[in-house]
């Protein structure tokens, strides 16, 4: 499924939202960043637990995400190679962004 069908699919079954990080399309969820591609890197951004990061960087299935030099500690850039996987990783934003949203309430 490609990136924009999975983004319809988590409006629609998830609750997911469409909005805007550093002028590109993302989604949200309850105000949270979750993910977006990120064209200059051809890669899928997502944003999970630092911890998780740095398991998917060891393993070599993910980059670590420096904008400006500077490192997103809960971000992490997944290739266009592992397309296929991308709903999986979709689902580890929607639940980390999920619990963040439960600590703020």
């Amino acid at each position: 499924m490609s990136y924009d069908d999975l983004v319809v699919k988590f409006v629609l079954q998830y609750g997911a939202e469409q909005s805007t990080m550093m002028s590109t399309p993302c989604l949200r969820y309850g105000g949270e960043f979750m993910a977006m591609m990120f064209d200059k890197e051809d890669a899928l951004i997502v944003k999970v637990p630092e911890a998780r990061v740095n398991e998917l960087v060891a393993q070599k299935q993910g980059r670590e995400f420096n904008f400006t030099k500077k490192r997103f500690k809960e971000w992490v850039l997944i290739p266009k190679e592992k397309a296929d996987e991308y709903e999986g990783y979709l689902l580890e934003a929607l639940d980390f962004a999920k619990g963040k949203n439960n600590k703020e309430r």
